[in-house]
């Protein structure tokens, strides 16, 4: 199989060449040698050329001006000049026209020659390689963005979708709702034990189709930002105490404890209150649904000095794996068992996330199985919504 041509070496001395000739010779590749520039210019624009050596002292053109046009037609070739004379205004312009990689004196050193030469092939290779890569990347980066478009544009088209089904869903829904609250009633007529059975578990189907439909278009608005989020600064320990005592009643039922522990004074901060309302009720109705025996307690922690409030809500509850962990916070994914007595959305975590993350907090949970959960959540002291998207 013949050796590919890598080198081309321009000299108007024979004796030159033929030396380039027997130092390459047992290489794994050719070197074309040449007295005409033209002729050069010809192997260069026809071979995979790596190297070109160029002699500055030529009859019909000089070497720096020939490397120009070298450049000109392949930027990637490396560019070597050769000289026997001292030349500063050749070297000068060698650098600065010709872009040489190096320079070449007569007479020359063969092992440092052939040293040179390597480091010029892998030069010419890494060059390649890297030029190959940021080509295959740009592509690749171009591919995503259309990609990303197209899933931009699916999910616009997903959330108009879900927006739209949600609402046409409601008036039939509230229509359904009414007339069952209606002959349970017994507006209509006396019902046995069977019909109030069937009744009852029709209403508590409607009535988490209800909370359902309604939880899909807060998150989705939250997502739109079509949510405006009303901010004030505010005492969050009022908020807290007022959930809490909501909730109590429904964990005392189950036989269950909720306390808060606060801070005899806490900073205001900036916040919706109906959202952050939102917020507490979700986590506490979690921790109470999921929790059979002890309580529930929340917690907040002033770290103040560090532009924060810390929020957590503890539950002796069964615990996490870690695998249901990672599965957290994402639309209807549900904890625990799927059945209970009071049936989830699967998507409270959800718009908790995006509630927290629109004030400019973030949100996780800490649980071990068998050690019970705690959900906490941090809020900044002060405003700081522009780094995420705050409404105009």
């Amino acid at each position: 199989m013949d050796k590919q041509i890598a080198i081309i070496a321009l000299d108007d001395e024979p004796n030159i060449l033929s030396a380039f000739q027997r130092l390459f010779f047992n290489e794994s590749f050719q070197i074309f040698t040449t007295t005409d520039y033209k002729q050069a210019l010809e192997v260069l624009d026809k071979e995979n050329i790596k190297i070109v050596l160029s002699d500055q002292r030529m009859p019909d053109i000089d070497g720096v001006d020939f490397l120009k046009m070298v450049k000109e037609r392949k930027p990637d070739v490396v560019r070597m000049l050769i000289t026997g004379h001292t030349d500063i205004k050749a070297a000068e312009d060698a650098i600065n026209v010709g872009q040489v990689y190096s320079f070449i004196n007569k007479p020359w050193n063969t092992d440092e020659l052939k040293a040179t030469i390597s480091r010029a092939l892998k030069h010419y290779d890494l060059v390649v390689e890297n030029r190959k890569l940021f080509e295959a990347t740009i592509a690749k980066n171009e591919d995503l963005e259309i990609l990303n478009r197209k899933l931009k544009n699916m999910y616009e088209v997903q959330k108009e979708f879900t927006s739209t089904v949600s609402h046409e869903l409601r008036t039939p829904l509230a229509s359904i709702k009414s007339t069952v609250d209606l002959v349970l009633s017994k507006t209509a007529g006396e019902l046995n034990e069977d019909q109030v059975k069937f009744l009852s578990k029709a209403k508590n189907n409607v009535d988490r189709l209800g909370r359902l439909i309604n939880d899909i278009l807060d998150l989705t608005k939250l997502e739109s930002g079509k949510t405006k989020l009303n901010i004030e600064f505010n005492d969050l320990q009022p908020l807290i105490a007022e959930v809490v005592d909501i909730q109590k009643i429904l964990a005392q039922e189950k036989g269950l404890f909720l306390d808060h522990q606060l801070p005899e004074k806490l900073v205001k901060i900036p916040f919706d209150a109906d959202k952050m309302h939102q917020v507490f009720n979700n986590l506490i109705g979690n921790a109470i649904k999921f929790t059979k025996e002890g309580g529930i307690t929340v917690f907040c922690g002033d770290y103040t000095d560090s532009n924060y409030i810390k929020i957590c809500i503890k539950d002796t509850g069964p615990g996490i794996s870690p695998d249901d962990q990672d599965k957290l916070f994402h639309k209807f994914q549900q904890l625990g068992e799927s059945t209970s007595q009071v049936g989830g959305t699967g998507l409270g975590l959800a718009i908790c996330k995006e509630i927290i993350e629109r004030h400019g907090g973030k949100i996780w949970v800490e649980s071990k199985v068998g050690q019970g959960s705690t959900f906490c959540f941090i809020l900044p002291v002060t405003e700081r919504r522009g780094a995420y998207g705050k409404e105009e």
